[in-house]
């Protein structure tokens, strides 16, 4: 399978770095270049302002009668100020040319992307005629044309090299920022599995590389415990399954050697070999609810808001006759109880709880009350039994977690009920705590967020 490979994220900071020094000196070429122009452009205007008042102040001083206006006499005075790139000419009222000069480089286009045409225009008014003369020297910028491209060529140099040097500086800074993530990466990849325990040390270090250190290492505690947990679990579960094996294959051998022509040794191998299959048969059903209840896939698909009455009616019904007379099984409940749930769920939750009950109450009572508040539905059930260590009560939920392993065989536990019954719980979003109760025995304490009651159609 072809995997594409990704750039390094030194290599993606510098291109991303320079990427934006580019834009930058884009923006800040132009506006230097447009700018500078201006400036240049508007001094050359004050220039040929100051050039047109000149011309004027002269003509007024040098014609001094209204027969001197005549092209030839103009053309002569005009021939004093002529400029290469320039055109002079003296207009009257209406705008007639009276005389004009243009310089020798004078073009009315403009044939370069600098140049430009600059006017300037002054009135002259003489003393014995009342008409007025038009001064207006209009001027090519094409002088300029080398003065723009040199500085073109300085800011385009100038960008250039500084495009350079910040793609190299920032390459050996994205290098030097990132130096802490390296090492971290050659920390990483010296853990192996069979040094999950070894964690990376995060001292004198940024905040953000802190961070992600802090959160690998949490997510490495999650592992080991998930391991040393699924480790657990294989081993207990091949003591579990591994005991009624050897019990059966006894059984057989027993059959094997004497079972054959003694009735009483077969009835016996075959009671025994069947209660142990019994119990092979309830600990596979186990595991796989409890593997069932984990995978994420199947949770939600058969949950809605209904009301738990008729449940604990429909368990009410199916347990009082399981319970020996010598224990007395009671339920107690308060309307409303309505929740978000797997009906099948709920009721082997409440089996498992009244199972345990009945298994570890030798005489006496099971009360299961239920009732509710404004955000939980509690379900409570409490019996008279043999009761649970205070020291043992955090282990409970654990796999095939036992407080008394011989006791525990003898009355049918396999460790896994618990276990289950917390699943089917935070898959409810809800809570379950056990505690010593307070006349003996144990409490089973399950709390389940309270929904509306649905509206009726």
């Amino acid at each position: 399978m072809f995997i594409q490979r990704r750039y390094s994220l030194k290599w993606r900071l510098t291109f991303l770095f320079s990427s934006v020094m580019l834009v930058l000196l884009l923006f800040l070429t132009i506006f230097i270049f447009w700018s500078t122009s201006n400036l240049v452009y508007q001094h050359e205007q004050r220039l040929l302002n100051q050039k047109a008042s000149a011309i004027a102040s002269d003509l007024k001083t040098e014609i001094t009668e209204e027969s001197s206006l005549d092209m030839s006499y103009l053309s002569r005075l005009l021939m004093n100020y002529s400029d290469a790139n320039q055109s002079i000419a003296l207009l009257d009222q209406k705008g007639k040319r009276l005389a004009s000069i243009e310089g020798a480089n004078w073009s009315k286009e403009p044939d370069d992307f600098y140049d430009r045409i600059l006017t300037a225009k002054e009135s002259v008014e003489f003393p014995f005629a009342s008409r007025i003369i038009y001064v207006e020297i209009s001027e090519t910028t094409e002088a300029l044309e080398w003065y723009f491209t040199m500085l073109f060529s300085i800011l385009l140099f100038a960008s250039l090299i500084t495009l350079a040097l910040s793609g190299i500086g920032g390459y050996f800074l994205s290098k030097w920022g990132l130096r802490p993530l390296d090492q971290l990466i050659t920390q990483i990849h010296s853990i192996s599995p069979q040094r999950l325990s070894q964690r990376i040390h995060h001292y004198n270090v940024e905040k953000e590389i802190y961070e992600l250190i802090h959160a690998f290492n949490l997510l490495m505690d999650r592992m080991e415990d998930t391991l040393v947990s699924q480790q657990r679990f294989v081993t207990d579960a091949s003591h579990e399954l591994r005991t009624p094996l050897t019990i059966i294959e006894g059984y057989v051998s027993l059959l094997q050697r004497w079972g054959k022509n003694k009735p009483e040794i077969r009835e016996e191998a075959l009671g025994a070999l069947r209660q142990e299959c019994d119990r092979l048969s309830r600990l596979i059903e186990d595991l796989l609810t409890l593997a069932k209840l984990q995978d994420e896939s199947e949770s939600n698909t058969q949950k809605n808001i209904q009301s738990l009455t008729p449940l604990l009616l429909e368990v009410k019904h199916a347990w009082l006759p399981v319970y020996p007379p010598q224990i007395t099984l009671s339920f107690e409940w308060t309307e409303p109880l309505f929740l978000y749930m797997d009906r099948e769920r709920m009721r082997q939750l409440l089996d498992i709880l009244l199972d345990n009950a009945r298994k570890y109450t030798d005489q006496g009572e099971v009360k299961v009350r239920a009732f509710s508040d404004e955000s939980w539905v509690h379900v409570m059930i409490e019996d008279t039994g043999i009761g649970i260590p205070e020291s043992e009560l955090p282990h409970l939920f654990k796999r095939f977690y036992r407080v008394d392993k011989s006791r525990n065989r003898i009355r049918g536990g396999n460790g896994i009920g618990l276990a289950i019954a917390q699943s089917i719980i935070q898959d409810h979003q809800g809570i379950i705590t056990i505690s010593p109760a307070s006349q003996g025995g144990t409490r089973v304490h399950v709390q389940l967020r309270k929904e509306p009651a649905p509206q009726q159609d």
